[in-house]
C-alpha cells in the first residue's frame, strides 16, 4: 500500500469516528472531554463571543445538564405518580389552588405569543422546581412508598434550589457546589430508578 492511500485510508477513518461520535453527542452521550473547547462549536456556534466566556460556559455545562435532568425526571416522576394515583384529570385533583392560577397565568401568557413555541403539552411543564417539592409533599400519599420520608425530598429539593437558581441565572457554581449536585443527582437516580 502507497503512502498517499494509507493517508487516505487514516483521513477517511478519522472523519468516519469524528461523524460517529457527533452522532453519540447528539443523542446525549458525553463521548469527549468536558474541557473539549470545540464541544460549544458543535452546539451552538459562539466564536463571536470571548475565550474567556466560552470556557466559562464549558465550566457551567456539567450543572445546567444535570439540573436539566434532574427537574425534568422529577417532573416525570410527579406526573406518573400523580396520574397513577389519580387519574388522567391528576392536575385538577392534585394541584393548589395557587398552583394552577400561576400555571394558567404563565399559559395565558405563552398563548400571545404563538409565534414563540410552547413549554410543553400538559400543566406539569409550567412549574417551578420549587412546586414540584410542593406537589409531592401535598400528595405524599402517592410517593411514600419510593422516597424514604418526606423530609429526604424537602431537603433535597430546598438544597438544590439555591444551586439550580444560580446556574438558572448564568451563572458559575463552585466546584463543591457541582459535586454536591452530582451527589444528590445519583440519590435521586438510585431512589427512583
Amino acid at each position: 500500500m502507497s503512502g498517499e492511500s494509507s493517508l487516505r485510508e487514516w483521513l477517511f477513518k478519522g472523519l468516519t469516528v469524528d461523524s460517529a461520535l457527533n452522532e453519540l453527542e447528539a443523542q446525549g452521550l458525553s463521548v469527549r472531554a468536558p474541557t473539549d473547547p470545540q464541544a460549544l462549536q458543535r452546539v451552538m456556534p459562539l466564536e463571536d463571543f470571548s475565550p474567556e466566556l466560552r470556557a466559562s460556559a464549558m465550566r457551567a455545562l456539567p450543572a445546567y445538564l444535570a439540573f436539566f435532568c434532574f427537574e425534568n425526571s422529577a417532573r416525570e416522576v410527579v406526573a406518573e405518580r400523580l396520574s397513577e394515583a389519580n387519574g388522567p384529570e391528576w392536575w385538577d385533583s392534585c394541584a393548589s389552588t395557587s398552583l394552577k392560577q400561576k400555571v394558567s397565568r404563565r399559559q395565558e401568557s405563552e398563548g400571545k405569543d404563538r409565534w414563540h413555541m410552547r413549554r410543553g403539552a400538559t400543566e406539569i411543564y409550567y412549574t417551578d422546581f420549587g412546586d414540584l417539592e410542593s406537589l409531592i409533599r401535598n400528595n405524599w400519599e402517592a410517593f411514600e412508598d419510593l422516597f424514604p420520608d418526606i423530609n429526604w425530598v424537602v431537603s433535597r429539593f430546598d438544597e438544590l434550589e439555591k444551586s439550580r437558581n444560580i446556574v438558572a441565572h448564568n451563572n458559575l457554581l463552585e466546584p463543591n457546589e457541582v459535586n454536591r449536585i452530582g451527589l444528590y443527582l445519583r440519590d435521586w437516580t438510585r431512589q427512583v430508578g
